[in-house]
């Protein structure tokens, strides 16, 4: 028994004399120095995305999780860090900036500031002033006090049409893009002398549009309309938005996707952006527009809509209708804060129509396709076989573009905003090469089907998308 306590006794005494550093308990109170900074969510690399057009062109609009700094007045005007220990939630320092950081992406908080080993959280709001923030939460924020409960606090900010560049009043510089972020951390000794990066996120979303003229001829590009974006208040007292964005990126995940945080449900509208510039034939022009976040587009399919209004080179004005969608699932539900949406837009002299076919009984009424806002609604009124054939044609003459010119992509079956009734298809509608037409059989239940056709130009590569909607009534 001797021997064995002996034994362990040796084992604990080469356990203590281990080379290898012991972390202490992260609220063990140690005193370390830290050097803070706070920083825009991390540039990631830009993806294509595109949009698609009603009938006319294919687009996607996946959001890039970083934005481009080279336009500028997108970064970091002014800054506050509040600084809070999670056992009593004092306040152990509010941080504000000597000189303004004047449109940086990053800049320093603190050098070697002394603080313990324990456990904090750090509130970082970019381009919103303390007076600002006191004046928009009622609550007073000061070294010494107690960190009133602001996670889940609201914000007013009118994001459609936002200029980042317009003065702010009290202090006459760029007020810049709201940001916030909470960062809370486990400071051990081993956090001692190191740098800890406070990344805060953009309020707002911006949509580039990036618009090439293929028409044949110069226009004037005169507005660009989007629906279903959340409205600007009327009233300059509600908050619209939560303060804070869903997550924060950190060093160990900078790309956070955001999911959109609204303050409860907010009424929608159609925003329009004014242009009237002139575009050449074959040139292209790029447009951003900043927006507010949003949920689901509040109209029947789930999906932005966009309206280009265009005067042509005869004089005649004409508008062409695009549905907003994403390539990573075929529709684009949202916006939110941060995103960066690139959405291509291609001005052609062609559009595409569906010519519809059924085999009614005698006395049924025949089939039907009517074209709104960029979604093709084909009603049969009988069972049986039905089909579809796509038809382009060119907007100034009416002309036929060859078929041969365009190939078929895709038909695809959408869940979006309701999947097919159980029993509406006996066979599901397919394309049927041969015939170069969409054919499907319907069966015993009524109701409606929503689609997606694709259709890919050869010589080009692009993709005109047509939304879809069959209704048997």
């Amino acid at each position: 028994m001797k021997h064995l306590l002996s034994i362990l006794l040796l084992s604990i005494i080469l356990a203590a004399c281990s080379s290898d550093p012991i972390a202490p308990p992260a609220t063990d109170g140690t005193p370390i120095k830290l050097s803070l900074r706070i920083a825009t969510q991390s540039k990631d690399a830009q993806s294509k995305d595109t949009q698609s057009k009603d009938a006319q062109s294919k687009a996607s609009a996946s959001p890039t999780l970083g934005w481009n700094y080279e336009q500028g007045d997108e970064l970091i005007e002014n800054w506050v860090v509040i600084m809070v220990n999670d056992a009593d939630h004092t306040i152990e320092q509010v941080f504000t900036p000597a000189t303004s950081p004047n449109n940086v992406e990053a800049d320093d908080v603190a050098t070697n500031l002394r603080t313990t080993a324990s456990n904090k959280t750090f509130y970082s709001f970019a381009n919103i002033s303390l007076a600002q923030l006191e004046q928009g939460t009622g609550h007073t924020f000061a070294k010494g006090g107690t960190m009133p409960d602001i996670a889940s606090a609201t914000w007013h900010i009118d994001g459609n049409g936002f200029n980042p560049k317009a003065k702010d009043a009290t202090t006459g510089r760029a007020q810049g893009i709201p940001m916030t972020g909470i960062c809370h951390m486990s400071l051990t000794n081993k956090d001692n002398e190191t740098t800890k990066t406070l990344y805060v996120v953009r309020m707002l979303a911006k949509l580039q549009f990036n618009i090439t003229n293929s028409t044949g001829a110069d226009i004037t590009l005169n507005t660009i309309s989007i629906d279903c974006l959340s409205a600007n208040p009327t009233d300059g007292g509600v908050q619209n938005v939560m303060l804070f964005p869903s997550a924060t990126p950190t060093d160990a995940n900078t790309q956070v996707v955001q999911q959109p945080r609204l303050n409860g449900t907010q009424p929608q509208q159609v925003y329009t952006l004014a242009l009237n510039q002139t575009v050449a034939n074959d040139a292209s022009i790029g447009k951003t527009l900043y927006v507010n976040e949003c949920t689901t587009p509040a109209n029947p399919f789930g999906q932005f809509m966009l309206t280009v209004r265009l005067t042509m080179a005869d004089g005649t004005t004409t508008q062409q209708r695009y549905s907003v969608v994403s390539n990573d699932n075929g529709n684009w539900h949202f916006i939110a804060r941060n995103d960066w949406r690139i959405i291509p837009i291609i001005l052609q002299n062609i559009k595409l129509d569906l010519i519809p076919l059924d085999f009614p009984a005698i006395g049924v009424l025949p089939c039907s396709v009517k074209e709104a806002d960029g979604t093709f609604t084909c009603t049969f009124n009988a069972g049986g076989e039905f089909r579809l054939t796509p038809k382009v044609t060119r907007f100034d003459n009416g002309a036929a573009v060859p078929d041969a010119d365009w190939t078929f992509s895709r038909f695809s079956t959408d869940t979006y905003p309701a999947a097919p009734p159980a029993g509406f298809y006996a066979a599901a509608p397919a394309w049927f090469a041969r015939g170069r037409y969409i054919t499907g059989t319907f069966g015993t239940a009524t109701g409606q089907a929503y689609h997606t056709l694709y259709l890919t130009h050869n010589a080009t590569g692009r993709t005109l998308v047509c939304r879809v909607r069959i209704v048997r009534p």
